[in-house]
C-alpha cells in the first residue's frame, strides 16, 4: 500500500520524537542511578538494610513524610503511683499527722514534674465490714491532691483482694489454682461476688467524679496487679479453677459442641460425662516448647474471652460514672507473662471501654538480670498500634538507677508513647531536679527518624509456651529472641519500629513502612478466618515490593514446627471475634 508524503513525514517525525524520548529516559535513568550511587546504598534481598541515611530519608519523603514516623519528642502526662501498702505502711495516712505527710509527698511529686497521682485502694481494707465503706480514706487521698495541689487523680481500685466477709458469705467465691489451693482473692466467675465488686467500683467512681469534678480523671478496675500478673507460677486470676469457673467452661463448650464424643476426639480424652470435663492443668515447665493442642487452646480462648468480658464490663461501669478507664499491661513478649493472659490484650486494648493503656516494666529479665531497655520499644509499640493513649511506667523496685530511667523513658518516646509513669519509687527515687531532667529533657530521642521498620509478632504463638522452659538451655526463648531482635533493629538511632500483633493491622500499615520483619507464627488457633488473614498478609507483602526479612520464633528444638491451623469451636448465635 502506498504511503502519502504527508503520512510519511508524520511517521518519520514520530519516529524521531520517539528516539529523543528514549534518549531522555536513558539520561534520567542514568542520572538516577548515579544519584543513588552517590547516596550510597540500598536494601538487599534478605531485608537487611545496607543503605545510607540520605537514601532512607529520600524514600521516607516518597512514602509520605514525617507524619508516618512512630517516635515522639514531647512528653505528655506524667504520673507517679502511691500504692495502698505505701499509703498505710510508709506515709501512714491513717495515723495522726497522716494528712500532712501525704501533702508533703504530693507537693514533692508536683515539684518534680509529676502531673497525676495514681492511688490504689484495696477493697478488703476499704470495706472491712459489709456496707461500711471508708469514705473518709478516699476523701483524704483525693481531697488532699485536688484541694491543695495541681495534681490530677487516678485510682486503682483493687477488687481482687476482697474483704473477709465476702468469703464467709460465699466460700466458693475464691480463686483456685491448678493444684486445687484457694486464695483470699476474688474469682470473677462467682456471679454474686462479682456483682458486689462492680457495685463498689461504681460507688467509688461516682464518689470521685461527683466530689472532685475534673480533678479526678480515671480508674483502673484491678482484678489483679497487672491484668495478668500471677502470684505463683501456677496461679493467676485468668487460670482460675474455681468450681463456678469450671461449670462456666463446660457450658461454654457445650454451646459450641453438644456432642461429648466430639470433644473427646478433639482433645484425645475419654470423659464419660460432661461433669468430668476439665481443662488442662497448667504447670510451669510441664510442656517443653509451644503447645499446639486443641484442649489447651480451647481453654485459652475461654479464659481470654471471659476475662475480657469482665474487664470491659468493669470499665463500662467506670465510664458510666463519668471517668476514664485504663489497664496496666506487662512485658508480654516473655514466657513468664504470655501464657497468663497476653491473648486478652487485643480484646481489652481494642475495646472502646478502655480509654488508655499503661505498659510497665521493672527492667528485669526472666533470668534475674538487667533487661536491655531497647526491648521496651517492642511491646510499647505493640500497644501504640491500637490507637489508644499509651503510657510507659517504670517500676523501680529492682533498679532505681537514673540512667536506666532515662533509657526507659527514651525508648518509650521512640516507641511513640509520650506519657510516662513511675511506680514503687517511694524511698527509692528522690523527687528532685535530676528526676525532672530524666522526665522532661534527657529522655528525648537524640536524632530524627528516617525509616520505619514494621515487625510482625504473633501474640498467640508467644502465648503457646507453658512458662519457663526448664529443660532448655534458654529458660525463656521468647524473651531472648525478642531482645536480640530489638538490639539489632534499634542499632541505628534513626530507625523507628512499628510492631503489629494483628495480621490485618500489618497489612493496612504496609504503605507507611520502609521494610518489614515478619516473624512466622507457630500456629493459628483462629481457624479459617485467621488462616485467611495470614494468606492475605503474605500476598500483600509480596505485592508491596518492600524488603522483607522472614524469621521464625523458637520452636521445640527439633528443627521447627510446621504451621498448624486449629479449627475453632463455634456454636449457634456465637459472635466470632475478629481482630
Amino acid at each position: 500500500m502506498a504511503i502519502s508524503g504527508a503520512s510519511r513525514k508524520a511517521r518519520e517525525g514520530w519516529g524521531f520524537g520517539r528516539v529523543l524520548l528514549l534518549a531522555a529516559s536513558l539520561c534520567l535513568v542514568g542520572t538516577a542511578l548515579l544519584f543513588l550511587y552517590e547516596l550510597g546504598g540500598t536494601s538487599n534481598i534478605s531485608g537487611k538494610h545496607v543503605g545510607s541515611a540520605k537514601l532512607t530519608a529520600l524514600v521516607s519523603r516518597l512514602r509520605g513524610g514525617s507524619g508516618r514516623f512512630v517516635r515522639t519528642t514531647e512528653v505528655g502526662d506524667i504520673f507517679g503511683t502511691l500504692f495502698h501498702s505505701e499509703l498505710v505502711g510508709i506515709i501512714k495516712v491513717q495515723d495522726a499527722g497522716g494528712g500532712s505527710r501525704l501533702l508533703s509527698t504530693l507537693q514533692s511529686m508536683q515539684a518534680a514534674g509529676i502531673k497525676t497521682v495514681m492511688f490504689s485502694l484495696e477493697w478488703g481494707w476499704f470495706e472491712q465490714a459489709e456496707g461500711q465503706l471508708n469514705w473518709a480514706h478516699v476523701d483524704l487521698l483525693a481531697g488532699t491532691a485536688c484541694n491543695s495541689t495541681k495534681l490530677k487523680v487516678a485510682m486503682i481500685v483493687d477488687v481482687l483482694r476482697a474483704p473477709g466477709w465476702l468469703f464467709r458469705k460465699w466460700p466458693h467465691s475464691r480463686s483456685f489454682d491448678a493444684g486445687g489451693r484457694n486464695y483470699s482473692h476474688l474469682s470473677w466467675f462467682h456471679a454474686g461476688a462479682n456483682a458486689v465488686a462492680l457495685d463498689r467500683l461504681q460507688q467509688v467512681a461516682t464518689r470521685l467524679s461527683g466530689q472532685f469534678g475534673s480533678c479526678a480523671v480515671a480508674i483502673q478496675p484491678a482484678y489483679n496487679n497487672e491484668y495478668e500478673a500471677k502470684f505463683t507460677q501456677e496461679y493467676d486470676a485468668y487460670q482460675d479453677y474455681n468450681p463456678h469457673g469450671l461449670d462456666t467452661f463446660r457450658g461454654w463448650l457445650q454451646r459450641r459442641q453438644p456432642d461429648l464424643a466430639a470433644i473427646n476426639n478433639r482433645w484425645g480424652t475419654k470423659f464419660s460425662k460432661w461433669e468430668e470435663v476439665a481443662p488442662p492443668r497448667l504447670f510451669a515447665g510441664a510442656v517443653m516448647g509451644p503447645d499446639d493442642s486443641a484442649r489447651f487452646w480451647d481453654w485459652m480462648r475461654f479464659r481470654t474471652e471471659a476475662g475480657a468480658d469482665v474487664l470491659n464490663g468493669a470499665c463500662r461501669t467506670v465510664q458510666a460514672a463519668g471517668l476514664q478507664c485504663f489497664h496496666h499491661f506487662p512485658e508480654f513478649f516473655s514466657v513468664l507473662d504470655a501464657i497468663y493472659g497476653a491473648t486478652m490484650f487485643p480484646l481489652i486494648a481494642g475495646s472502646n471501654a478502655t480509654d488508655f493503656v499503661i505498659m510497665d516494666s521493672n527492667f528485669r529479665t526472666p533470668y534475674g538480670t538487667l533487661m536491655d531497655p531497647s526491648k521496651l520499644r517492642f511491646y510499647v509499640a505493640a500497644a501504640r498500634a491500637f490507637g489508644k493513649r499509651t503510657y510507659f511506667e517504670a517500676a523501680v523496685e529492682r533498679y532505681a538507677s537514673m540512667n536506666l530511667l532515662e533509657a526507659g523513658y527514651r525508648n518509650a518516646l521512640l516507641a511513640g508513647a509520650p506519657n510516662l509513669g513511675l511506680t514503687n519509687w517511694l524511698t527509692r527515687v528522690e523527687m528532685n531536679a535530676s528526676l525532672t531532667r530524666a522526665l522532661l529533657a534527657t529522655s528525648r530521642p537524640a536524632c530524627a527518624a528516617d525509616e520505619v521498620v514494621g515487625v510482625f509478632l504473633h501474640l498467640d504463638s508467644c502465648a503457646a509456651f507453658h512458662g519457663p522452659q526448664w529443660q532448655w538451655a534458654r529458660k525463656d526463648p521468647l524473651h531472648d529472641f525478642v531482645e536480640e531482635l530489638a538490639l539489632r533493629l534499634t542499632a541505628r538511632c534513626e530507625t523507628d519500629i512499628a510492631v503489629f500483633i494483628s495480621l490485618p493491622a500489618l497489612t493496612a500499615a504496609l504503605p507507611s513502612l520502609d521494610r518489614v520483619v515478619f516473624v512466622e507464627p507457630l500456629l493459628l488457633p483462629g481457624g479459617a478466618a485467621e488462616l485467611g488473614a495470614y494468606v492475605a498478609a503474605k500476598a500483600a507483602l509480596r505485592a508491596s515490593g518492600l524488603p522483607v526479612e522472614a524469621l521464625r520464633l523458637p520452636g521445640n528444638g527439633t528443627g521447627g514446627l510446621a504451621l498448624k491451623v486449629l479449627d475453632r469451636l463455634e456454636g449457634g448465635g456465637e459472635a466470632v471475634w475478629k481482630e
